[in-house]
């Protein structure tokens, strides 16, 4: 009776929230991205977990998995309907591989930075120490594009140029992201010690595609005749349904499987546009979702995760910015853009919450509240820091 409880309350704020929530208001910038990336529901999510009301405890959230499933599906198909072939075509090479090689410059500096203080903070298995150091870079590795769509219309138009390539990067460089952290999912059980591990790996991406090619020609043979809007909906939540169960069924990301199964949508699918719409229609209320649920698995016992935090955000930074000095100074075609186009580059935005949430539930590990309460403090740094760094680069860009 309590899972019905929450899950009835939990979605009434979301649906409701999302009435309130990404609303303009004049406020400071600072606070503009706090109030319009729903920032609140975090600490909504933190009042109604164990350490207030203890409405989502944690047999209730056990309970609520496969909600949690289900939102990660979502927003794994959302992500991958960004990645249409032929429109990325329109732009320049340059920048795809400005938007990768960025992104796997933070992850590297992230990762090794992680990987070599986690003996000094806990005692953790070789594997374990793997998996977290590679989803804590994976979520490093994100950009949004919260802060330039806050901008006003003058200022983004006077600094198109610079605000065009920090757009296209911010929804490019989540793609190595995904593929590193899907990487977690294989390394989560055995030893990784000796070769063994590549075979693991080997074996284990085979299986996953297949499974989720299966799945894709299932999507494309309920959507190819002809239906209405009413009934669209329905197949399109019963398959995102279908495909979030049978990816915690074998104990694999539903983030990642739908990322895959979108990504193949928006390419092979003639009936995409109508998709996106419903995909789209829930996108705030599911993101809303996602950050009560984050919320819940929020603990602040210790005043050293304020420190820790700070120093994630800071390695972070420091991978921004020199990824994207590198990216600029390397390639001649870019050489007109800002060398410290990382200042653009801070907002984390809702992949890498969802990064998390998926690691919180498909690794058993015991230290996972600390990593989700390191990340949730870095994301919050961010959102005051991002903002002030984001102006300051366009007013000092040509």
């Amino acid at each position: 009776m309590k899972i019905i409880f929450a899950l009835l309350i939990i979605v009434f704020l979301a649906f409701s929230g999302y009435h309130l929530t990404f609303r303009g208001f004049k406020l400071p910038l600072f606070a503009r991205e706090f109030y319009l990336k729903g920032t609140e529901f975090l600490f909504l999510g933190l009042i109604l977990g164990p350490s207030f009301l203890n409405l989502l405890d944690t047999e209730t959230m056990r309970g609520l998995e496969p909600v949690g499933a289900l939102v990660l599906g979502w927003i794994g198909l959302l992500f991958g309907f960004q990645f249409e072939i032929t429109r990325l075509r329109r732009f320049p090479l340059d920048f795809f591989t400005a938007a990768l090689l960025e992104s796997l410059l933070t992850f590297a500096v992230v990762f090794w930075s992680v990987y070599l203080t986690l003996p000094m903070i806990t005692d953790i298995s070789g594997t374990m120490r793997l998996v977290v150091s590679l989803t804590l870079s994976a979520a490093a590795a994100c950009t949004a594009q919260t802060g330039v769509a806050l901008l006003t219309p003058d200022f983004t138009e006077r600094h198109g140029k610079t605000v065009g390539i920090l757009r296209y990067v911010s929804s490019i460089d989540g793609l190595s992201a995904l593929v590193i952290f899907a990487v977690v999912f294989f390394f989560k059980e055995p030893s990784i010690s000796g070769f063994y591990w590549i075979g693991d790996l080997a074996m284990g991406t085979v299986f996953s595609f297949v499974i989720s090619m299966g799945l894709v020609f299932l999507y494309i043979i309920f959507i190819a005749s002809h239906r209405d809007e009413k009934e669209l909906a329905l197949v399109v939540i019963a398959m995102a349904v279908l495909t979030s169960g049978i990816a915690s069924l074998l104990h694999f990301s539903p983030l990642v499987t739908n990322f895959f199964v979108g990504f193949c949508l928006v390419n092979f699918c003639r009936r995409k546009e109508r998709l996106f719409k419903i995909f789209v229609g829930v996108e705030k209320p599911v993101y809303l979702l996602l950050l009560v649920f984050l919320g819940a698995s929020w603990t602040l016992d210790s005043p050293w995760l304020i420190v820790l935090a700070a120093l994630y955000c800071l390695c972070r930074f420091g991978g921004k910015l020199f990824g994207g000095f590198l990216v600029t100074r390397l390639n001649p075609e870019l050489r007109s853009y800002p060398p410290h186009i990382g200042f653009g580059l801070l907002d984390q935005g809702g992949l890498p919450l969802a990064i998390l949430f998926d690691f919180q539930r498909g690794i058993s590990c015991d230290i996972a509240a600390g990593v989700i309460s390191l990340v949730l403090l870095a994301v919050i740094y961010n959102e005051f820091l991002g903002p002030y760094l984001l102006v300051r680069l366009l007013k000092e860009a040509k």
